[in-house]
């Protein structure tokens, strides 16, 4: 697999993840953040509080309008953020396959999250038993970050909706989730993210030939994770109904996500990286 060309790097590195939430950092970094904290970063004023740091009263506006005020600041932070990537066996279909796509995109993710300074923790979605790797921070971990991408093999043995119920307690963050998507039971799952406190962003990754398919005759189709087969005979009713059930599924899916106040994006297998920022990245404003 190419790993990211310099103009690509030159672009994907001034883009920042832009959460909806607001994490509590255990660890200060580069990122702005719009918790209120203590570093030289003026954000607001606010009222006095008991309590309050008496060391940030504003004594000018005390003086001159007998109010006592506290100035706020921006807190700089570590933004948590935490790749995986399905590598169930379902991820091992098309030209190229969804994980290959798949791995294209963690690249470009995880680099956002390095060069903005974040704290990133990458793991492999269908494995047994998820393990978050060691967490990477700085543009110096990029290479670490790739062999980790190149690694990733279509070889899971846990569907999708299990292996998010049982993510190891890890402290609050974004959550970046790539994946099909095609476990029956993956919507009801995704709340098991949300519980624990994350931010979901999913990048759901499809074939062209699943989205579209152009298919005749008598097939047998098996199930690439149960090996369960079914024979049908492809004509275009057949297509249709197989085209209904799949945008209900997407459906149902886009709606757990955004109930959940987290984004969704599709990005067929083969999409290019410029495509996907500007068409998915920045339309659900995941980056600025």
């Amino acid at each position: 697999m190419t790993i990211l060309t310099p103009s690509e790097m030159a672009q994907w590195e001034r883009l920042r993840f832009t959460p909806r939430k607001t994490f509590s950092a255990r660890t200060r970094g580069e990122r702005l953040t719009r918790q209120k904290g203590t570093s030289i970063e003026f954000a607001d004023y606010r009222d006095y509080s008991d309590g309050d740091d008496l060391r940030h009263l504003d004594w000018t506006i005390l003086a001159r309008l007998g109010r006592p005020t506290i100035r706020t600041y921006q807190d700089e932070a570590e933004l948590p953020v935490y790749l995986a990537v399905d590598v169930s066996p379902s991820m091992n279909f098309g030209d190229p396959t969804k994980l290959e796509h798949a791995q294209r995109l963690a690249e470009a993710l995880g680099f956002i999250a390095l060069a903005g300074g974040d704290r990133l923790q990458t793991m492999a979605i269908g494995a047994s038993p998820v393990q978050p790797a060691r967490p990477l921070r700085g543009r110096g971990s990029f290479l670490v970050l790739h062999d980790w991408v190149t690694s990733l093999r279509p070889n899971g043995t846990r569907p999708l909706a299990q292996s998010l119920s049982r993510l190891p307690a890890l402290a609050p963050g974004l959550l970046l989730l790539i994946s099909d998507g095609l476990d029956p039971e993956a919507a009801g799952a995704l709340r098991s993210i949300s519980a624990r406190g994350h931010e979901l962003a999913m990048v759901q990754v499809l074939s062209p030939i699943e989205i579209d398919p152009d298919l005749e005759g008598d097939l047998r189709l098996v199930d690439s994770e149960t090996g369960a087969a079914v024979e049908i005979t492809a004509h275009s009713q057949t297509l249709q109904i197989y085209k209904r059930n799949l945008e209900e599924h997407c459906r149902v899916l886009a709606e757990a996500v955004n109930k959940l106040g987290g984004r969704l994006l599709l990005s067929p297998a083969g999409q290019p990286l410029d495509d996907f920022l500007a068409s998915g990245l920045r339309r659900v404003g995941l980056v600025e």
